[in-house]
């Protein structure tokens, strides 16, 4: 193994461990057992939660900003195949060829994509008023970790490079808002779980009173 592929096995089991400390946090403590009856069904809830509730129908501000919501799903899927192809370097595999030229393809997607927002926010007013520097951090981090899995995928040789790019991302997720990438997992579960009970979600027909 690489000294690049140990920093990075280092970096995840780092990273996991810090999420594993936040997710014990009190706030993070499980919460009290319903009590009221069940209304609707957690099921349909949580499958509501992971599938309709992501398009722009059921976010307002998706369906006014169609454009950078379209980039955004674009910017996500680019993060989550680096992230995949960032762990295939850790095992002794060789992609075929075409799959590092489909890997650089969607990588180079999702760098677009992710400059594009980034300098929506820089020269939006609004979005820049609203801004945090881990905003910008955040963006860039990922930026470069995209921007060094087109040239490892493409260059197989500096893969290393890749890898120490993923390393600062992964090292960097538990303390900003990278740590969406997990968090957003658990959130989703458990409000689409409480309010499918409830009866809430997804929506119930007219005139049928929601919990």
């Amino acid at each position: 193994m690489t000294a690049g592929s140990l920093v990075l096995l280092a970096a995840l089991l780092v990273t996991g461990a810090a999420f594993h400390a936040q997710s014990l946090l009190p706030r993070f403590l499980r919460v009290p057992a319903p009590v009221a009856p069940p209304r609707g069904s957690a099921a349909a809830g949580v499958l509501y939660a992971f599938t309709l509730a992501f398009t722009p129908g059921a976010k307002e501000s998706a369906s006014l900003h169609l454009p950078s919501y379209l980039a955004g799903i674009a910017y996500h899927l680019g993060i989550f195949a680096a992230l995949v192809r960032l762990l295939t370097t850790l095992v002794p595999v060789t992609l075929p060829w075409a799959a590092d030229v489909a890997a650089a393809v969607l990588f180079a997607l999702g760098l677009v994509c992710g400059l594009a927002l980034l300098a929506k926010r820089i020269l939006d007013s609004n979005l820049r008023a609203i801004s945090v520097p881990d905003d910008f951090l955040a963006n860039l981090l990922v930026d470069a970790t995209l921007a060094t899995g087109i040239v490892a995928s493409l260059d197989h040789a500096l893969v290393w490079l890749f890898q120490v790019t993923g390393t600062a991302l992964l090292l960097y997720a538990p303390l900003g808002k990278l740590r969406h990438m997990l968090f957003l997992l658990a959130s989703r579960l458990w409000s689409g779980a409480t309010f499918g009970r409830r009866g809430v979600r997804p929506a119930p027909p007219p005139g049928v009173p929601r919990g």
